[in-house]
């Protein structure tokens, strides 16, 4: 039997962050793709009420804009995520490390400041409505992964089909669900909402796509129609997914940066 510590947690915290697009809004910002009130409604949009040190979130912003190195090469803004197999590339022990892991499932958006100062911000989220928590790491973070999109989405497929493979073999799922198509393209329309930025490349759209599709179908067997009867196979494709966001959106800063 599959640990029952994995049944009680979340399907959709466990491959979606709405951080994947926050991350890509405030970098089509910062490079003067979009305006702040395009931002701010975006923002609003992902994570109803944004406040920031008691602040509104235009006082955040003023701080982004102002930390944020955007002339050495490399992504200027960094999508981290995290969960069972995949440690937070955020310094062990760190505060930004665990107010990520208390507050936000270990997910941060990291920007890159002047002399490789690191500035973590922390979504502490409640009712409908977040609390912006801002730290500085002065020492290098983790190295991540630096995959390409096609590297990403190539592994992400992979991992699908083999999952794939042995649901198949082991005689399906079942389907209670009136139309379970149906269910998977409506939650996959969720992860999307709402939506990318303008300027957003095709190859970070596509990747964020196949990502929303295949965190759908392991919401709809797992939550919608309760079949934890492949949990192995489906939860060994969260870490996948959480690459590909993560890839994803450093393909799109870097985009934009250009």
């Amino acid at each position: 039997m599959y640990p029952l510590y994995f049944r009680s947690v979340s399907t959709r915290a466990e491959v979606y962050s709405p951080l994947q697009n926050t991350a890509v809004w405030l970098a089509a910002w910062l490079y003067g793709h979009e305006s702040a009130d395009a931002l701010i409604g975006a923002m609003t949009e992902l994570h109803g009420r944004n406040s920031y040190q008691g602040e509104p979130l235009t006082h955040l912003l003023r701080d982004v804009r102002a930390a944020t190195d955007l002339h050495t090469p490399g992504p200027a803004v960094r999508l981290i995520l995290s969960g069972p197999g995949q440690a937070p590339e955020l310094p062990a022990g760190s505060a930004a490390a665990e107010a990520a892991a208390e507050v936000s499932g270990g997910s941060a958006i990291v920007l890159r400041g002047e002399g490789g100062v690191s500035h973590i911000l922390v979504p502490d989220s409640s009712d409908e409505q977040v609390n912006w928590r801002w730290f500085e790491e002065p020492d290098p973070l983790p190295a991540p992964a630096w995959l390409t999109p096609g590297e990403a989405d190539a592994l992400l497929s992979r991992a699908t089909n083999e999952a794939a493979v042995l649901i198949e073999a082991a005689g399906g799922t079942r389907a209670d669900l009136p139309d379970p198509r149906l269910t998977v393209g409506t939650l996959a329309d969720f992860y999307d909402t709402p939506g990318l930025p303008i300027g957003t490349p095709p190859r970070a759209a596509k990747l964020f796509a196949r990502a929303d599709a295949v965190a759908a179908v392991i919401e709809t067997v797992v939550d919608r129609l309760g079949d934890h009867s492949f949990d192995p196979q489906l939860f060994g494709l969260w870490r996948h997914i959480r690459t590909a966001r993560m890839a994803g959106v450093a393909d799109a800063v870097l985009d934009y940066q250009r």
